[in-house]
């Protein structure tokens, strides 16, 4: 059994790091395109000469970047004695300079949803990561119970804190899970998130603002997706340390000593400065 359990764990394992993965990227992605935009959007940016923006207006800023990336292209490329370095270096210039027009005319508000979205988006790579850690047996954990009892019985000690441990990840689960769903008190149901989501007709609860993209229509992140990461994530720390627990409990998995430095990756370091 335990063996098929530490299979399936792997298999979290393997999609928590890729979720995470994708989390990054779609972060990464979105706050830099707003800043993109907030560049070169301006129509009084010290970057540009005053003439050129007398000029142009709001494509200075695109004119201007194309120049500026054209001669940097050209450079890079004539240190490697590239003998098309003037035209290959003019085609970067020109192609940097259409999409950054491009870009300004076609999301003429910008990305203005990018900053909530990566912080909403903090919260399941926040909790993901905490399931990743106690995966890797990195998470912060004090080990006293190897100094306080007997060989003997400290790691039935460990596997009970670790049981005590999953124990208040599920109690986290039902509360989260409650947060959404909603509950019955004294008759009543006391209504959730996603309540507010579909009695408002998926036009109420909103922690993101909605996601415009040209030629679709907009998108309404709700709260109760933001929030469901905490039911999610906890449920998986239960699983995880419910498991380590049985693993202890049962001899295949050893943790004692100085478990804690072990954990936290700096054992050799300590062990080093002794």
């Amino acid at each position: 059994m335990i063996a098929a359990l530490d299979r399936l764990d792997s298999a979290l394992y393997r999609a928590e790091r890729a979720t995470v993965a994708a989390i990054l990227a779609v972060m990464g992605a979105v706050v830099f395109l707003d800043v993109v935009y907030r560049v070169t959007a301006t129509t009084d940016s010290k970057l540009v000469p005053d003439a050129l923006e007398g000029a142009l207006g709001a494509a200075a800023m695109p004119v201007w970047m194309g120049l500026v990336s054209a001669g940097l292209a050209v450079l890079a490329l004539r240190t490697r004695d590239d003998a098309a370095a003037l035209p290959k270096g003019v085609g970067v210039g020109v192609a940097t300079g259409a999409l950054l027009l491009a870009y300004g005319k076609l999301l003429p508000s910008g990305l203005i949803w990018s900053q909530t979205l990566a912080l909403s988006l903090t919260l399941w790579m926040g909790m993901t990561g905490a399931s990743l850690a106690a995966y890797q047996r990195r998470h912060l954990a004090l080990d006293v119970g190897s100094k306080l009892w007997p060989p003997s019985v400290a790691p039935k000690v460990a596997a009970i804190g670790h049981w005590v441990t999953a124990a208040f990840c599920a109690l986290v689960v039902v509360l989260g899970t409650r947060s959404i769903l909603g509950y019955e008190q004294g008759g009543n149901h006391i209504p959730g998130h996603l309540d507010t989501w579909t009695q408002s007709e998926h036009a109420s609860g909103n922690m993101v603002t909605p996601v415009e993209i040209p030629g679709l229509p907009s998108i309404n992140i709700p709260k109760w997706m933001v929030m469901a990461s905490i039911p999610v994530g906890m449920c998986i720390l239960a699983f995880r340390f419910a498991l380590q627990g049985l693993k202890v409990w049962t001899g295949a998995e050893t943790q004692g000593g100085d478990d804690t430095l072990r954990q936290l990756g700096i054992e050799e370091e300590a062990g080093g400065a002794r």
